[in-house]
C-alpha cells in the first residue's frame, strides 16, 4: 500500500514537471516573437524623435549622426568666386585660394541674380571654419575633408546659374560661348578625375538651380546629384525626385523678423495678393488667365509688376498687409515667390499642377500651404470662395507654423543649424543610398541598364 502511494506521488511531481516544462517552453516561444522593449523600455531618442516640425523619424535621424563629409574641387576661381567679386577676376588672382577669411559676399547690387544664387551658398558653408565648436555643435550637416578617399560625397563648385546669368542671359549673344567654355573645360577636369570615373558621377552634387544653368552640356552629368529649382526643363531621363534635390530660391523680399502681432488675422486686410508678371509660358500662361478673374473682386490685390527695387519693396509691404499670397507657376512649375511669400508669413497659396517643393520629406506643406489645381484655380470663384471659408483659428494655426519654419528658408553666412543649406546637406544625403546603389548596378551591368531602357518608353 506505502508503495503504491509512493508510486502516485512520483507520477504527480513528474507530471507537473512536465506541465510546468511544456509551459515554460510556450512562454519562451511567445515572448520570442513578440518585442516587448518598446512598452517597458522607451525607444532611445536617436531612434524615435519628433522634432519641432511636427514629422517622426521612425530611422536613425540625419541630423543627429556625424556630419556629412564633403570633399571640394579645387576649380580655378573663374569657375566661381571670379563672378562674384572683380577681386578675384583677373590673370593674377585666378590662383588666389578663397577661404573663410578672403571670402567675398554676396553684391547687393546683383538683383534678380540672388534668387539662384543657391551654389554660392552651399560652396560658402563649405569654406567655413565654424565657430571654434565641433560641427555638431554648431548644427553643421556638413564638413569639408580634404582627403578624397574619406569623402561622403564629392561638390564641384561651379556657379553654373550665375555663369548663365552673366555669360549668356540672352542666350544667342556672343559672350554666351564663355558660358560653354566653362561647362566644356569642367567636363575636362572631371573626366581626369579617378573618383568621377570610379562612381561615373553619381556622387557628385552639381547645383544647377537656374533652369537654363549647364544647358549646354547638361546630358553629361546626368546620373549627378543635381541641385534644381524644379523638374521644369529636363527630361525625365536625366533629373527626377529620386537622385536629385529642389533647392529653395533665395529670397528677395527681407524676411519679417518683428511679426508679432496680437491679432494678425484682422490686421492683414488684404485676402490674396499677387503682384509680378502676367504673361509667362509653358505653365505660367495660367497667370493671364488668373489675371481675368480675379479683377475686380473684393480684397484681392492682382497686379502686373516687374521685378526691381521698388516693386520688391511694394512686393513685400503686400505680402505683409495680406492673409494669403498667390503663387502660380511662371515659366516653369516653380517661382521665388512661394519663398518670399514664406518669410513674410503669408500663406502660400500654390497654383502648379506639377511643383516640386524643397525638404517634402521633413515637411509637411499643407500645414502651412493652401493647394489648388489649375482647373480648380481657373473655376470663376471657386478659389477666393474657398479662402474666405478658411477659419481665423485655422488662419492662425498656418500663420505660427509659417514663423515657426522659415528659418529653414533662410541662405546666410556663416551657416546656421537648419537653415536652408544644412538642410539642402541633409537632402543630400538623403540621395546617396540611391547614388550608391546605381553605382553598384553599374559595375556588373552586361548590357545597357534595362530599367532606363523602359523607364523611357
Amino acid at each position: 500500500m506505502m508503495m503504491m502511494m509512493v508510486m502516485g506521488k512520483g507520477k504527480s511531481i513528474l507530471t507537473c514537471i512536465i506541465f510546468f516544462f511544456l509551459l515554460f517552453v510556450s512562454l519562451y516561444l511567445f515572448i520570442g516573437t513578440v518585442d516587448f522593449r518598446s512598452s517597458f523600455f522607451p525607444l532611445p531618442n536617436s531612434l524615435c524623435n519628433t522634432n519641432k516640425n511636427g514629422f517622426t523619424a521612425t530611422s536613425l535621424p540625419f541630423s543627429d549622426s556625424a556630419p556629412l563629409k564633403v570633399y571640394m574641387y579645387e576649380l580655378p576661381n573663374r569657375f566661381n568666386f571670379a563672378m562674384v567679386s572683380h577681386s578675384f577676376s583677373s590673370n593674377d588672382n585666378q590662383s588666389v585660394t578663397v577661404n573663410s577669411s578672403n571670402l567675398p559676399t554676396w553684391p547687393n547690387n546683383s538683383g534678380l541674380k540672388k534668387q539662384h544664387s543657391v551654389e554660392y551658398w552651399l560652396m560658402a558653408s563649405i569654406l567655413y571654419g565654424g565657430g571654434g565648436g565641433s560641427s555638431k555643435d554648431d548644427g553643421r550637416e556638413a564638413v569639408r575633408v580634404f582627403d578624397p578617399d574619406t569623402a561622403d560625397v564629392f561638390f564641384v563648385p561651379f556657379f553654373s546659374s550665375l555663369s548663365f546669368n552673366s555669360h549668356g542671359h540672352n542666350m544667342t549673344d556672343p559672350e554666351t560661348q564663355v558660358d560653354k567654355k566653362l561647362q566644356v573645360d569642367l567636363m575636362e577636369i572631371l573626366r581626369k578625375s579617378v573618383f568621377w570615373q570610379k562612381s561615373g558621377g553619381r556622387d557628385h552634387v552639381i547645383p544647377m538651380h537656374h533652369p537654363n544653368a549647364f544647358r549646354f552640356l547638361r546630358e553629361q552629368v546626368n546620373a549627378s546629384i543635381l541641385i534644381v529649382a524644379d523638374f521644369g526643363r529636363y527630361p525625365k531621363t536625366m533629373s527626377r525626385l529620386s537622385k536629385d534635390v529642389v533647392a529653395p530660391y533665395v529670397h528677395v523680399v527681407e524676411s519679417f523678423a518683428d511679426d508679432n502681432s496680437s491679432n494678425p488675422f484682422e490686421s492683414r486686410t488684404t485676402l490674396l495678393f499677387f503682384r509680378g508678371r502676367t504673361f509667362r509660358k509653358d505653365e505660367g500662361i495660367v497667370r493671364a488667365k488668373l489675371a481675368k478673374i480675379l479683377a475686380n473682386v473684393d480684397d484681392v490685390h492682382y497686379e502686373n509688376s516687374f521685378a526691381n527695387g521698388d516693386s520688391i519693396k511694394a512686393s513685400s509691404q503686400g505680402m505683409r498687409s495680406s492673409k494669403f499670397c498667390l503663387n502660380p507657376a511662371g515659366d516653369t512649375p516653380s517661382s521665388n515667390r512661394l519663398f518670399d511669400a514664406i518669410v513674410s508669413h503669408c500663406v502660400p497659396v500654390i497654383v502648379s499642377d506639377k511643383i516640386e517643393l524643397p525638404f517634402e520629406d521633413e515637411l509637411d506643406y499643407t500645414q502651412f500651404s493652401v493647394f489648388f489645381s489649375v482647373k480648380e484655380a481657373l473655376e470663376p470663384g471657386y478659389m477666393v470662395g474657398q479662402l474666405r471659408q478658411v477659419s481665423k483659428d485655422r488662419w492662425e494655426e498656418m500663420w505660427r507654423k509659417l514663423k515657426n519654419i522659415s528659418g529653414h528658408y533662410e541662405y546666410q553666412y556663416p551657416p546656421k543649424k537648419e537653415d536652408a543649406v544644412n538642410m539642402l546637406w541633409r537632402q543630400i544625403r538623403h540621395k546617396l543610398p540611391s547614388a550608391k546603389l546605381s553605382e553598384h548596378r553599374s559595375r556588373r551591368l552586361k548590357i545597357p541598364d534595362w530599367w532606363d531602357r523602359r523607364r523611357r518608353r
